[in-house]
Formats: C-alpha cells, structure tokens, sequence
C-alpha cells in the first residue's frame, strides 16, 4: 500500500515558508489524527492491514534494539519516554537558536522539561551533565564562563548522527509501505531536514500531543527505564504466524536484561506488571507470550509514528519546495 497525504487544514498546509517555527495549539494537534488527518483512525487502519506491515514493525524494532544493544550510555540517557523527551528537547533548543537568540542552556532544557511534565530540573540536570561527560553535548565556542544556567551548550555529531539513526529506523522499514517514508529518507542526510523535523515533533508535542492519550497502555512500558526496548526486542524476534496463534516467544530474562542495561529483576518486574494487565503471559514451559490487546497496541504505535513522521518529512519537503520555486 502506498499513500499520499491529502492536503489538511493545519500546519500541513505551508501556511509559511516556516511551519516548524509556527505557534501551535491543541487544534493543530487533534487535526493530525482526526477523521482525514495524515494520522486519521482510518489511515492506521489501512496501514496495519498492509500487507508487509507486520514485517516492518519487526524490522523497525530489531533495528531500534540494535543502536541501544548493551549501550549503557545510550540506554541512559533516552530509554524511556522521559529520556528520550530530554534528548529531542536538547535539540531543539540548540536549533531554534536564530529564533530565540540564544540556544541550548541548563536553564532552559530544566525549565522545558518541568513545564512538559518530562522530568523534574535535578533530572534533566543530571541527564545533561551525563550527555556531555560522553560527548553528545559540548560547551558552545565562546560560552561565558560566569553562569552555569546560562553557559550555552551544542549538541556534537555524535548526538546528531544517533537520532539520525533512529529516524533511519522508522523511514526503512515504512518505506515499502508509504511514498512520503521514501522521500523522507532521500531527505535524512540533508543539512536542514533534521532541525525542521526535531522543531515539528517538539512543538507538537509542547502544543500537547501524546501518544499515550492515543495508546494508554504504551504507559507502562514507555515509564520504565528501558521497558519499551524490552517489548521491542520480543516483537523483533517473533514471527506474525507465532503472534496469531499466541505462541511463547523464545528469550530469556538475563538476555533481555543486558539488551537495555538493566537488572534480571527490574525486567521480571516489568513483564509481572504487564501480566497483571493482560498483555503478556509467562508460561511455565519458558519464553514470553505477547497478548492480542499488547500486539494491537504496539502495532497502533507503530502506525501512529509511521504517519505522523512521514507526514511531517512532507510538510518539510512540500515548504522546501515552495521557497526553492519562489527564489
């Protein structure tokens, strides 16, 4: 299946050379996923049915396991949903410097963080610190010394290039499946695509998307350090066949826990948890069982995040294009 996105009434629609710098609000969010957004219930639908999906939900996370596998620092730093929040927002301050006249700085990433509800200003500090201890994160060429809140910061290659790889991940495995993954993909290695795309899902999220609104019991994996890394390692092993017909999926704790840097204990009270709710099964005989409501949910994320990065690749590609025609 292949798709193009029709024209919608919101940021899609190039309303300025510079979507990604609009001001947006929770109108803009609804319009991604109501009925005839790029996002719509109906488009999910139509793309999990795809024939081919199946396979790319297991290539995206086998290759999303593969970047984190026995990373400690990685795996630290965005794992989870917070995690992860604080890396897009360290870039996304860093690329809205010619805007704001100032970019990345301890100040403002702890404020960002508290007002998003992502994690509070000692945690964001701490995840900093740790980022530029590892080289993701340097001090700006001409940072003044006198105040650490205020001292500018700079994301290096080596942060650039890992969310890069993620992206990569995503427009791969979807580009079978949607011709907007196919252009994003011709697009991800252009200098200017990562700062627009980083600026879009950031200021969607700012304006109040969530995906757990969409997919409430992602919550339980996405809170945990390194739960939904756990739950993507079982779905890149599995076969669509061994899913149907809810079949042990063959893995052990220990190496679940070395995939995401994590102890035997924290994984086995990870997956009691989601037994508890009825996604998952732990058969006396050995492996993991992945319930129906656990793969349909997963499934939806997967389609959600598929679209909606598309979506936002063509709204860089189609404003691209607009001010390439008007100079």
């Amino acid at each position: 299946m292949r798709s193009t996105v029709e024209k919608q009434l919101h940021i899609g629609d190039c309303r300025a050379s510079s979507p990604w710098a609009l001001p947006l609000t929770s109108a803009d969010v609804d319009a991604l996923v109501c009925d005839g957004g790029p996002a719509s219930p109906a488009r999910r639908a139509a793309l999990k049915a795809a024939p081919g999906f199946a396979a790319a939900v297991r290539k995206t996370s086998a290759a999303l396991v593969a970047i984190h596998h026995g990373n400690r620092v990685l795996n630290a730093i965005i794992n989870d949903r917070g995690r992860f929040f604080v890396t897009l927002f360290v870039l996304d301050l860093h690329f809205r410097r010619p805007d704001d006249g100032i970019g990345l700085t301890p100040g403002r990433l702890k404020e960002r963080c508290v007002k998003q509800g992502v994690c509070s200003a000692t945690r964001a500090g701490a995840l900093l610190a740790l980022m530029k201890l590892r080289g993701y994160v340097r001090t700006a060429p001409g940072a003044a010394p006198a105040d650490r809140r205020r001292r500018e910061l700079v994301p290096t290659a080596k942060l650039i290039a890992h969310q890069r790889a993620r992206w990569h991940c995503h427009f791969s495995a979807a580009a079978p499946l949607l011709l907007e993954a196919t252009h994003a993909l011709e697009m991800l290695d252009r200098p200017d695509f990562m700062p627009r795309l980083v600026r879009l899902i950031s200021a969607h999220h700012c304006a109040g998307f969530r995906i757990t609104d969409h997919i409430p019991s992602t919550g339980l994996f996405s809170e945990r350090n390194g739960g939904m890394f756990v739950v993507f390692s079982l779905l890149a092993i599995a076969e669509e066949e061994e899913l149907r017909r809810q079949a042990p999926i063959q893995t052990s704790i220990s190496g679940l826990a070395r995939s995401i840097s994590a102890s035997r204990a924290h994984v086995i009270k990870l997956l009691k948890d989601a037994e508890e709710r009825g996604l998952l099964k732990r058969p006396r005989s050995g492996g993991v069982i992945l319930m129906p409501p656990l793969v349909e949910d997963f499934h939806e994320f997967f389609a959600l995040s598929y679209l909606l990065l598309s979506h936002f690749a063509r709204v860089i590609g189609d404003c691209s294009e607009t001010v390439r025609v008007r100079t």
